[in-house]
């Protein structure tokens, strides 16, 4: 005798609203087969059409997945330079602070004030993978550790100077830092990237926030280490994949001001896709010396 095949919890979400009755049987298909987890936070991406029966659906959800506290929903774009996320409550506690784990790292955030996008699991799981041993690493958005703090984790030996402007952030950041036991060779300073400025140091930057002008460019190019340069990880977001509005950027300031750098290689990869036609990317520019 074959088993029976175990529900997944959407299928039991679904079949409990349908059974309900109270969400009109043409909208069943709308609902969202998959969600956003940070710590005990679920995320829905709820179509306009189910809006007026979110509470319910937010309800349901919460009920089938056990290991979430609450239920909210994106209702807004990230804004202005210290990445304020919008979000609302629809379902379960209203308490937005969470300890989220990943990659044998831990993240304390508030994932209603602060960005961090479950998305990105893979860039961060790449950024550990790809690093060497003692390198020197500059993050210039560090936000709450969201990219540097599983290369130190993962690597003990880099060393890393991490940028953050917001003191929101930069207070969870500290925090972060602490819990995972990385202070030794992770610094922390608190201000603007295109002010505090590092020269002849890093192997390798980060540059994980969508909208990056040309002083935050020259900030990067001159903490680079002059005798053989590095490696440097810009994030865009783009409505065409081969827009290069960016990389003419960087190649431009390069051209320039820095004539002893040269790119060897520009690699994009897309990390997601945000909405219908826009991408979040990241550029990675190999730099050397020029001879």
């Amino acid at each position: 005798m074959s088993k029976r095949k175990k529900r997944s919890p959407f299928r039991k979400i679904k079949l409990q609203l349908e059974e309900s009755s109270v969400l009109p049987s043409g909208l069943i298909s709308e609902l969202p087969n998959h969600w956003k987890r940070v710590g005990k936070i679920g995320i829905l991406e709820l179509p306009e059409n189910l809006q007026p029966w979110k509470k319910l659906i937010g309800s349901t959800y919460l009920d089938h997945l056990p290991e979430l506290n609450t239920i909210a929903q994106k209702v807004g774009v990230t804004n202005t330079e210290i990445r304020t996320p919008n979000f609302e409550y629809i379902a379960g506690e209203k308490y937005p602070i969470t300890l989220h784990k990943e990659l044998g790292v831990k993240f304390w955030i508030d994932a209603f004030k602060l960005t961090f996008s479950s998305g990105n699991h893979n860039e961060r799981l790449r950024l550990t993978q790809i690093c060497s041993p003692n390198e020197n690493i500059l993050d210039m958005f560090a936000c709450v550790g969201n990219l540097s703090i599983p290369i130190s984790v993962k690597n003990p030996t880099v060393k890393i100077k991490a940028i953050e402007i917001n003191p929101y952030a930069f207070m969870f950041l500290k925090k972060n830092i602490e819990i995972n036991k990385i202070t030794r060779n992770y610094e922390v300073y608190f201000g603007d990237n295109r002010e505090i400025i590092f020269t002849n140091f890093a192997d390798r930057i980060l540059m994980g926030y969508f909208g990056i002008d040309q002083k935050q460019v020259h900030a990067a190019l001159k903490a680079l280490k002059i005798k053989k340069g590095g490696i440097i990880h810009a994030h865009g977001l783009c409505g065409k994949k081969n827009n290069l509005k960016q990389q003419q950027l960087f190649e431009n300031t390069i051209y320039n001001y820095y004539p002893y750098f040269k790119i060897i290689s520009i690699q994009r990869l897309v990390i997601k896709t945000v909405a219908a036609g826009v991408y979040h990317f990241v550029d990675d520019f190999k730099i050397e010396k020029a001879k």
